[in-house]
């Protein structure tokens, strides 16, 4: 519980003023309330009386009723204004921060948590913080002044009243606090299962195509419909405790008018009380029940919101990989590539892994060089280039630029150095122009975006498009084909300049005259000060100055075009296949 506080006022700290703004005019929308039943009496004393020359302290009266209204009106709106917007302000705050830890996160972690656990804890986590930072916390101010001058009030007029009105309210809290036991477990095992349920909505979406392709939309639809009524069944546990408490709640006012008018209308009767002051105590009661039954809501969202803060905090308290990690200067950066990279002796094994991926892998790249990686399906390419990247970080003393240690950069530096363009190609649900200049807002160098589109061999292809670059390429690139994605992949990577551009197997899909084009583009006019190529196509690695052959994760040889005709059996056998096709 200290934990949960002690995060929600880390936040609100830095809004202490808009609160403090917010709990002055509360104090001052419970003052005006409580003011009111005051100038109800006497108005309806008067008017018992029924006396001549009553009608100028009667009209009084009542224009000051009216006046606090007024002022009611705006104080109560200026407090929820200057406490909802700081709320906002929170879930605007958290939400970034979230964002940016995920994104420190590396593959271990998206490797444990799916895509929809993700979402939901963004979206109903954090929905849940902002309901207690605005309205929990005006509830609690709301509660706390007017179970202070409330009860004043009410004492004032009759202490022996005000007793009897406790009774019933001392009854509903206890079942209430009982009835929220038991709301919070049940709301931690909602919270789960719709984390669950998310989950597998955005994963049978995202395979859309493989169920439809199987034919297996039953195995889909039960999936979902085992989680979806395990929600269902939670959400009914909460709803029917909620269904039990809220209505006593509801009610309480009710339960405290019937109370003061059977007692209080005894003291009339006995001449204790004057018609003015019953009517002003039935205001009062009025006033007191509206609290109680804030406290319900108040409870509700405290439970479910600190539900969710104990998820974020398994986000927000988990130390990202590059957290310890030295931020390199400026002119520092621009030199990190002066001498080029060295591989020393790299092995990986992934953290679910039960054997190294990568073994003893020794090379070095110098700038200015072309060096190509080959390899069957499984031998670790793949891993090399992301060990390279920095997105998989391995042991210290294994990979260096120049003289630092990439294990102590952080991934950021690598990657101001370092450029990437995957076999999986990910593209924004944007425009064709917003998808090329993607990221490069704080790069200090551009290439020109007509040349970036021809040298990516996308020219002609554009030029069909009816908007052209302001195409919108729709959910990942779905309006486009599997070559033209990766063109465009290609220009985002060449848009930006680099030192090192690593192209991940991103020939396999364009035809021969494109890729001869691409070749010459890429190769010939250097479009980065080096490459590092992984490919299986002959005609790409006998450009390289050196190629890597991998086998089972260890380098089985290296070489030029030449040199490794006469050393490697899978680089002849490639040859053999490519020269008969």
């Amino acid at each position: 519980m200290f934990s949960k506080l002690k995060f929600l006022l880390n936040y609100m700290h830095q809004y202490r003023w808009w609160y403090t703004g917010g709990i002055l005019f509360l104090a001052l929308t419970v003052w005006v309330s409580v003011s009111i039943p005051e100038y109800i009496q006497r108005a309806i004393d008067l008017i018992a009386l029924g006396r001549l020359g009553n009608e100028s302290d009667f009209t009084n009266n009542v224009l000051i009723i009216v006046g606090l209204a007024a002022t009611l009106i705006v104080v109560r709106s200026l407090s929820r204004i200057l406490i909802f917007i700081p709320a906002r302000l929170v879930e605007k705050q958290l939400k970034g921060e979230l964002f940016k830890k995920l994104s420190s996160f590396g593959k271990d972690y998206y490797d444990e948590n799916s895509t929809g656990t993700i979402i939901s804890r963004i979206n109903n986590d954090i929905n849940g913080v902002r309901l207690i930072t605005g309205f929990g916390f005006l509830q609690i101010g709301n509660i706390l002044f007017s179970l202070s001058l409330t009860p004043y009030k009410m004492w004032h007029l009759s202490p022996a009243l005000t007793l009897y009105c406790f009774i019933p309210m001392v009854v509903i809290f206890v079942v209430v606090r009982i009835g929220m036991a038991v709301m919070v477990k049940n709301t931690r095992r909602q919270m789960n299962i719709l984390q669950k349920l998310s989950g597998k909505t955005i994963s049978f979406l995202s395979g859309n195509s493989v169920i439809k392709s199987y034919n297996i939309y039953d195995y889909a639809e039960q999936e979902v419909q085992k989680e979806n009524i395990s929600l269902f069944e939670a959400t009914m546990k909460i709803t029917w405790i909620r269904s039990f408490i809220m209505p006593m709640l509801a009610n309480l006012g009710q339960i405290l008018k019937i109370v003061v008018l059977l007692v209080g209308g005894m003291y009339v009767i006995n001449g204790k009380f004057t018609i003015g002051e019953l009517t002003a105590y039935i205001a009062y009661a009025a006033l007191l029940s509206h609290p109680i039954m804030g406290l319900g809501w108040v409870l509700t969202i405290f439970q479910q919101g600190f539900v969710g803060i104990s998820s974020l905090q398994t986000i927000m308290d988990r130390q990202g990989p590059d957290e310890h990690r030295q931020l390199l200067q400026q002119q520092e950066k621009k030199q990190l590539f002066q001498s080029g990279i060295e591989v020393k002796n790299l092995s990986f094994t992934y953290h679910n892994g039960d054997r190294p991926a990568l073994q003893d892998i020794s090379f070095s790249i110098n700038p200015g060089q072309v060096v190509g990686i080959t390899g069957q399906v499984g031998s670790g390419k793949t891993t090399l280039i992301n060990c390279l990247n920095g997105y998989l970080r391995p042991e210290k003393d294994m990979i260096f630029f120049g003289e630092q240690d990439a294990a102590e950069l952080k991934s950021a530096t690598i990657r101001s150095a370092v450029r990437t363009v995957s076999q999986e190609v990910f593209l924004f649900s944007d425009s064709i122009e917003n998808n090329i200049t993607f990221g490069s807002t704080k790069a200090t160098k551009r290439n020109n975006f007509e040349e970036v589109i021809y040298k990516s061999a996308f020219a002609d292809e554009l030029t069909r498009f009816t908007h052209q670059e302001k195409t919108l390429v729709g959910e990942k690139g779905i309006m486009l084909s599997g070559g033209q994605k990766q063109r465009i992949s290609l220009a985002r990577a060449l848009y930006t300049p680099c030192d090192l551009l690593i192209l991940d197997d991103v020939f396999s899909a364009v035809d021969t005259d494109t890729e001869r084009f691409l070749i010459k583009q890429i190769f010939d006019q250097r479009a980065a000060k080096s490459l590092l190529v992984i490919s299986n196509r002959i005609s790409v690695l006998e450009k390289t100055d050196f190629t890597l052959v991998l086998e089972d994760g260890r380098m089985a040889a290296k070489g030029s075009h030449q040199e490794l005709l006469s050393q490697s059996d899978f680089y002849r056998e490639i040859l053999t296949l490519q020269q008969e096709n």
